[in-house]
């Protein structure tokens, strides 16, 4: 059964500000930081003693950041006032003692200057920032929302309206079945638009595009059952309090549950395109300026896809990414049973490499002997201090391991390279963007040269992850060397260690011919020399 969420104070906002934070003490807090296109947004949340989840504070702020790309590259006054916002969050998760978890969404993982904008977050601040694919945002804000709405076993559908792209995806429980990602958000769209001309023109032209890029889903989901449909993000948020305004003439203090019918939405899609302008909007339903110069291309989205799919009603949800991130997050750490993040991963590793139809018989003998050899290693604290955490590199070693031949499905020659582009350019659900990369590097480097420091042309992410990098290849590479044949021949190995000498035994059966394996590990010894940065030997032991 999914963990649920529900607690009397989590959507409740005055509640929330009622809390005394000197005398609360809160379960395994943490901070869970969206830096969305549109706004940058704080969850702290907690575990209770059920393994429930609540958010218990909350903090945004309106930075706007996919208008304010500029040919594809994050402005110099952006890295300023990002690192200034997320101080002030910072701040706010270390007075609850807090964790941190953030990460960006589409605007920054478009930004060409992406990873020189993480380095100057962990510099300003001192916090890590991921970037998860469009998929992986996708199964999260699934994720947040069915544990926050509570549908039980029947199939769902969510979508997630953000600034800069679209989530849907469909499921039961917390199984994803479909997961799209689409470049159409409401602050994009209004920027491309509509910010300099709100004609009927232009209107038509954003609903074409809109209709164009949802045709796909149209065409994916055409025989996918839906029971119910449910809505998260700013823009729906909106459209329930702007229904509940006409409906009820007052202001709807919590959208959280709240249903929009088919026919109230198309209802306020024709009113905005008549009244066309964001002042007349914001006066008319009186939203926040902010919110009303972007709704019109949020609910051209929202209504285009309750026709194309015939929705009959939208449930809207407050629950969507963070709390998605916080589960996720709860379950890397084995706090959440059963631990189905471990789960995904590794059937997202199988899944691709059949795709690519590797043998799964070496994959496995190479993933178990590539984690064994990383388990020797970590005896000795020169090489577990490589590590950034030891059980998550170990997972990646893991997978990675089972994906050293993938680039053979593209050629043999220089397939090192073909696995790198391979897994850094899939779609691997339950993996950030640098974890994907890193996945990536472990292959690239278990084969020909090592990496390099400084290199003008390094890959993404190498730098930041040298040393794990460098040992975890290393690992990769002996196994690799070990397999020659295709088969594991040894019955046992350690490493032995003496100042800056490293020397691999291999313990093998006296009739045990190890030809094909010893020349393959002498060829490596120069370059394992070099990654690891110990002398190098190995022997064998009847």
């Amino acid at each position: 059964m999914p963990v649920q969420l529900r607690s009397p104070i989590q959507r409740n906002k005055r509640t929330r500000k009622k809390i005394n934070r000197l005398n609360f003490q809160p379960k395994n807090p943490l901070a869970v930081i969206d830096l969305g296109s549109n706004t940058f947004h704080l969850a702290i949340t907690t575990l209770d003693e059920d393994g429930h989840i609540h958010v218990i504070d909350t903090q945004k702020d309106h930075l706007r950041l996919a208008e304010m790309l500029e040919d594809g590259y994050i402005p110099a006054k952006l890295f300023k006032r990002s690192a200034e916002a997320l101080l002030a969050m910072k701040s706010i998760g270390q007075s609850y003692h807090a964790q941190f978890r953030l990460v960006a969404t589409q605007a920054i993982r478009s930004a060409h200057n992406r990873l020189a904008f993480i380095e100057h977050i962990r510099k300003a601040t001192g916090l890590d920032l991921e970037i998860i694919d469009g998929v992986e945002e996708a199964r999260l804000s699934f994720l947040g929302v069915i544990q926050g709405l509570h549908f039980a076993d029947e199939p769902v559908m969510t979508v997630d309206i953000g600034g800069a792209s679209t989530e849907i995806a469909c499921g039961r429980a917390s199984d994803c079945n479909y997961l799209s990602s689409l470049k159409i958000g409401a602050l994009l769209l209004s920027k491309r638009f509509l910010f300099k001309d709100q004609s009927d023109s232009a209107i038509e032209d954003l609903k074409q595009i809109v209709e164009a890029r949802l045709l796909p889903v149209q065409e994916d989901l055409v025989n996918v059952p839906i029971q119910h449909a449910a809505v998260t993000s700013g823009t729906a948020k909106a459209i329930a309090r702007m229904v509940h305004w006409d409906k009820n003439h007052e202001e709807l203090d919590d959208a959280h549950g709240y249903l929009i019918t088919a026919e109230e939405l198309f209802r306020i899609e024709k009113e905005i395109n008549q009244l066309k302008t964001s002042d007349r909007i914001a006066a008319r339903w009186n939203l926040e300026m902010r919110r009303a110069d972007i709704i019109l291309a949020g609910v051209a989205i929202l209504a285009q896809l309750t026709r194309v799919l015939k929705i009959p009603r939208w449930k809207v949800s407050s629950s969507g990414l963070r709390e998605g991130v916080a589960t996720d997050t709860y379950e890397r750490q084995g706090l959440l049973p059963p631990n189905k993040w471990q789960d995904l991963r590794w059937h997202t590793i199988q899944g691709f490499a059949k795709k690519l139809n590797l043998d799964p018989t070496f994959s496995n003998s190479t993933s178990q002997l590539a984690t064994q050899i990383f388990d020797r290693f970590l005896a000795f604290d020169e090489f577990k201090l490589r590590c950034k955490n030891p059980a998550i590199d170990r997972d990646l070693l893991k997978a990675a391991a089972y994906l050293l031949e993938a680039g053979k499905f593209i050629n043999f020659s220089s397939y090192h390279k073909h696995t790198y582009y391979l897994i850094t350019e899939m779609n691997l659900l339950g993996f950030t963007q640098e974890e994907k990369h890193v996945l990536g590097l472990i292959n690239r480097y278990a084969r020909k040269t090592p990496p390099k420091h400084g290199k003008a042309d390094a890959l993404p992410y190498l730098e930041r992850n040298f040393n794990r990098v460098c040992l975890m290849s290393s690992c990769l590479r002996i196994a690799r060397s070990l397999l020659r044949t295709r088969q594991i021949k040894t019955h046992d190995f350690a490493i032995l260690k003496s100042g800056n000498k490293c020397t691999l035994v291999l313990k093998v059966a006296p009739d045990q011919r190890l030809e094909a394996e010893k020349i393959a590990l002498q060829k490596e010894i120069k370059n394992l020399e070099k990654a690891l940065n110990v002398e190098f030997t190995f022997r064998l032991e009847t």
